[in-house]
């Protein structure tokens, strides 16, 4: 079955052409107008290949897509299922590419989706199922004697208002659910936007500290549950009881600016379809959204998917690396004496936070010259710190208070005060630091 061997083919302009086509070559079909070039590759050959595709189908999945007639052709031996690529004219859509205007692009997320093998990010090797014991195992593990809620995940990234849902899970005898990283009460009259995309997930049970075997116990049915109920999904969150009803964060500074600080969300993600035997860590079964840069699920969330930031860029914002971050390295910041008792403690919060994760000598990295700290650590000052927990000392009367936060790093809040100003000028101002860059 080296060839494709075509026999008799007889459809529209052809009169009884005989062809041998080798497997693996590219091959063009030239003639004059009306010589039957398209009859051949597209009447015959493609048409035959899709109609023996659709009849490998089951007989629930062909009533849907129907039946192909069969082309005039006596016979054609070593055809595979064919994929046709019309001529289009490119267009000027940012998101169009020669394989979404070819339509290619949907036969690649859907071959990723259901043939390829997923490999774990952390540790590269292959992702497989997990057990009910394996996920307890892991939470357990992972619990360090912090309260934990058990969720389901039920939606993800999809339209609706859901109300049936909400109505549904009600009935079942569930009380409450997050719904876009909010804990919510289903007895509280939620009504969402049907025309933003809503992730939601049921609580199935919320768990203290796991001290004896009762509690264990416990986790596992909650965890057999959320299965059921998750389809084979299951999300822990750590810490539940700070995350989800913790008040104590300050809302306004000493000198009456916003803190603007949210409680860290521990999540932790487990599947008993799609996870890593050795890490632990549970991933969302895969589908053809996924491969996407044009649906939210596949899109990056920083360029959503276009590949390209209109950002602020560190070179503009560092011109002189020869200074330290209190001398000033970072121009629109202005020197340390300028930012205020308020940015200053952020700052020194942040870096305590860092040298710790980084094991480096204390008081080292807001005193270090820019061009002499680990490219780890710039990073770390540039874009935050993620989900990593720091502590803020607010020095105020005789002693200083401590809290808790995350730090987001100089680069992510100055795009968030670029995007909220409505001053022209300030925008101007910080738009001289600022170019379009690769994400």
């Amino acid at each position: 079955m080296q060839d494709i061997i075509v026999k008799g083919a007889r459809e529209h302009n052809l009169q009884g052409i005989d062809l041998i086509l080798p497997h693996n070559k590219l091959i063009c079909f030239t003639g004059v107008s009306g010589s039957g070039k398209s009859s051949l590759a597209f009447d015959t050959l493609y048409a035959e290949g899709q109609r023996r595709y659709i009849e490998s189908l089951s007989s629930y999945a062909r009533q849907f897509l129907g039946g192909l007639p069969k082309p005039d052709v006596e016979h054609i031996t070593g055809l595979r299922p064919a994929i046709s690529i019309s001529q289009k004219s490119g267009g000027s859509n940012v998101r169009s590419t020669v394989g979404t205007i070819t339509e290619i692009y949907d036969f690649l997320r859907l071959l990723f989706a259901r043939v390829a093998t997923g490999y774990c990010p952390h540790c590269g090797k292959p992702v497989t199922t997990q057990t009910r014991q394996q996920i307890v195992e892991e939470i357990i593990r992972a619990a360090e004697n912090e309260p934990l809620l058990i969720l389901a995940p039920l939606v993800r990234s999809q339209k609706g208002e859901f109300k049936d849902l909400f109505a549904g899970l009600f009935r079942q005898g569930y009380g409450r659910a997050r719904v876009d990283g909010q804990i919510v009460r289903l007895t509280d009259n939620l009504r969402l936007d049907r025309q933003m995309r809503h992730n939601i997930d049921v609580v199935v049970d919320k768990i203290p500290v796991l001290k004896t075997a009762d509690d264990t116990s416990r986790l596992a049915e909650a965890v057999e549950h959320a299965l059921a109920a998750g389809s084979g999904n299951v999300v822990v969150i750590k810490g539940a009881e700070s995350a989800a009803e913790s008040s104590e964060q300050p809302t306004e500074s000493a000198d009456g600016e916003p803190a603007d600080i949210t409680p860290t969300d521990n999540n932790l993600q487990f599947s008993a379809k799609f996870a890593c035997p050795d890490c632990g860590v549970g991933f969302e079964p895969p589908s053809p959204q996924l491969f996407s840069f044009n649906t939210p699920r596949g899109m990056c969330p920083h360029c959503e998917g276009l590949g390209e930031i209109h950002s602020f860029d560190p070179e503009l914002l560092i011109p002189d690396t020869s200074k330290s971050f209190q001398q000033g390295c970072i121009v629109p910041l202005g020197k340390w004496r300028d930012l205020g008792h308020w940015k200053q403690h952020i700052f020194q919060g942040a870096a305590k936070a860092i040298e710790k994760i980084f094991e480096l000598p204390a008081d080292t990295v807001l005193e270090t010259a820019w061009e002499e700290i680990d490219a780890k650590v710039q990073k770390a000052l540039l874009y935050g710190l993620g989900g990593q927990s720091v502590i803020y000392t607010l020095r105020g009367g005789a002693s200083g208070t401590k809290w808790g936060g995350s730090f987001d790093g100089v680069i992510p809040k100055m795009l968030q005060q670029y995007q909220e100003s409505h001053s022209k000028m300030q925008k101007a101002a910080m738009e001289k630091y600022m170019r379009t860059m690769p994400c």
